[in-house]
């Protein structure tokens, strides 16, 4: 079911990308909401939803916006409160079935709580792109992810963690229907949606998962980062470690031995960044940040990094759904071969409901647009794949 404002919606989104210096205008929400407590959280399925807030500056084409705060399950199986948004048309659907659910992984703005994706600060890129779906009639939940705006450490690009946060919030929409989910991740939320394909069968096989659309993913955390070692965004390669230490602390101090004073202060400082923090930050070559001069990346193949960078790289599990991996061949954020790779493992896993689609815009973008545009031209061809998944569930 096509609504004619398709079209429409992917220009505002093109539009919004070319404005994404402009804070977004929704009030944020307050600390509290964030933060209380929930009592006897344990008690509540994963997918409860345990806080909603109204947020009426955001009822974009019609729809209503809530903030929610729904309940997850850490990689250690421990309940954790995940925040995100839910955003429901106005418009009744009009197709078979209950409306479908658009579970959206949204990409990464930094790794300290203000920079979560309902906030002020994540909203200004997180709801531009949702428009597309919206206009389609689709209700849209996205996950700020474990630990990100709320209590907990935040995992960043965890395999299992951002799976079930994302696959949780699917729950949160679904509620009681049997609703079909496509999982919807571009960038860092790409990695969400990948992982989320794989453990789909496993942690939330209740939820009638349709497809998975993963856009210019990180899949790989070594390839990540030694693509940004050197770089003017090399300040964020420290996320990975960050989110390492935080997911295992009683690993932490042999994985903070393996860093000089210097990279010691890096690790601290990134703690508190959102990526235009780590952009100021300035270039970071990692042969100076640790205590053997090796580069990051030979860490990340060592005997302490090692296993639990394999343990977050993603590809080595075949998804028993349908699959689009899209991305554009100069991205300067995300190297192509991110893509090339995971497709290649899927494959080698047994996955053949696999559609690849790569984007040469003959140039290299401005560094505003390289990495967003192909997400933003590929939503025709996206939406119609959606609305094939959607009409056989």
């Amino acid at each position: 079911m096509r609504f004619p404002s398709v079209a429409f919606a992917v220009f505002v989104l093109l539009a919004s990308y070319a404005l994404s210096v402009t804070p977004a205008s929704a009030a944020p929400g307050s600390a509290d909401f964030y933060t209380a407590p929930v009592a006897d959280l344990e008690a509540f399925t994963p997918g409860s939803i345990l806080r909603r807030q109204p947020v009426p500056q955001l009822d974009v084409l019609g729809s209503h916006t809530e903030r929610i705060l729904y309940r997850s399950a850490d990689p250690r199986d421990r309940a954790v409160a995940v925040s995100g948004l839910l955003i429901t048309p106005a418009r009744a659907w009009t197709g078979p079935g209950p409306r479908p659910v658009i579970a959206y992984g949204p990409g990464s703005y930094g790794i300290a709580d203000r920079c979560s994706g309902s906030s002020e600060l994540g909203l200004t890129t997180t709801v531009p792109a949702l428009l597309p779906l919206l206009a389609q009639g689709y209700q849209v939940v996205t996950t700020d992810y474990q630990g990100l705006g709320t209590p907990g450490e935040y995992e960043f690009l965890g395999r299992v963690a951002t799976a079930r946060a994302l696959l949780d919030s699917a729950r949160a929409a679904v509620g009681e229907t049997d609703a079909p989910v496509v999982l919807y991740g571009y960038s860092a939320g790409g990695v969400a949606s990948a992982a989320a394909a794989e453990l789909v069968s496993t942690y939330a096989p209740d939820l009638s998962v349709v497809g998975t659309f993963v856009g210019a993913a990180p899949t790989d955390p070594l390839l990540r980062v030694e693509g940004q070692d050197g770089t003017e965004w090399a300040a964020t390669m420290l996320y990975t470690i960050d989110g390492l230490i935080g997911a295992h602390p009683d690993r932490a101090g042999e994985i903070r031995a393996l860093f000089n004073e210097r990279g010691l202060a890096a690790l601290d400082a990134a703690l508190n960044f959102c990526n235009t923090d780590a952009l100021a930050y300035g270039s970071l070559r990692s042969e100076d940040l640790t205590a053997d001069g090796a580069s990051l990346g030979s860490l990340m193949r060592g005997p302490v990094l090692g296993p639990l960078t394999s343990a977050n790289t993603i590809g080595f599990t075949s998804p028993d759904l349908p699959v689009m991996i899209v991305q554009g061949i100069n991205d300067r954020s995300v190297d192509i071969e991110q893509s090339r790779l995971l497709a290649q493992r899927w494959r080698a896993a047994g996955l053949t409901d696999i559609a690849v689609r790569e984007f040469d815009f003959a140039t290299r973008l401005v560094p505003e647009f390289d990495h967003p545009a192909a997400n933003a031209v590929a939503y025709p061809e996206v939406i119609g794949w959606i609305e094939r998944r959607v009409a056989v569930a």
